[in-house]
């Protein structure tokens, strides 16, 4: 198994296809994509720690039901920030984004988007911050998921666009938590 974040990629345990760890792995992988959106300050871990343990996904909460050293790896993982260029930071979590996608079949999908969902509607969506801007990038890549589930995940046109779409949360949304970050007391 592979942790692909936006900015950096860890290998992990292998699970095997249909497992339920394997599904806690995908559900907290697409949670931890969504939450991506506050990667804005050196407190992110932290804070994704914190949202790790509120966000009730179909397996639970993944703070309580996570091996330790996996948790541990998702946030060490997740916490990465790029130090260059927007241009480049946009290419590498594009290519993650898109790597991320190749390497799942359709149950890892539904549960990585399940997650991801879980995640903005417990967290994200009730913050005073969470903008128009933002529910647009989200409901693009609700929808959008469902074309490429539509496809048994073999069309390669539809996942290049749904790791745009991805690329384009991420884009939007930290953008609006950053400057969140500058205008507010908010604690990110």
């Amino acid at each position: 198994m592979t942790i692909r974040a936006p900015y950096q990629v860890l290998h992990s345990s292998p699970y095997k296809k249909y497992s339920f760890e394997r599904e806690v792995f995908f559900e907290t992988l697409g949670a931890c994509w969504a939450l991506s959106s506050r990667n804005v300050s050196g407190l992110f871990a932290m804070q994704l720690q914190i949202d790790l343990s509120r966000v009730q996904l179909l397996y639970g909460v993944p703070s309580s039901h996570l091996p330790e050293p996996l948790l541990f790896q998702f946030l060490n993982v997740f916490q990465t920030r790029p130090r260059n260029g927007a241009h480049a930071q946009h290419m590498h979590a594009e290519h993650n984004a898109l790597e991320l996608i190749e390497d799942m079949n359709e149950a890892d999908f539904l549960n990585f988007t399940t997650g991801f969902q879980d995640a903005v509607n417990q967290i994200l969506e009730p913050l005073d911050c969470w903008t128009k801007e933002c529910q647009q990038a989200h409901l693009a890549l609700k929808y959008y998921g469902l074309n490429l589930v539509e496809t048994g995940m073999r069309e390669s046109k539809f996942k290049r666009t749904y790791a745009d779409l991805l690329v384009n949360y991420l884009l939007t949304t930290q953008r609006v938590f950053l400057q969140e970050s500058k205008t507010s007391t908010y604690n990110l």
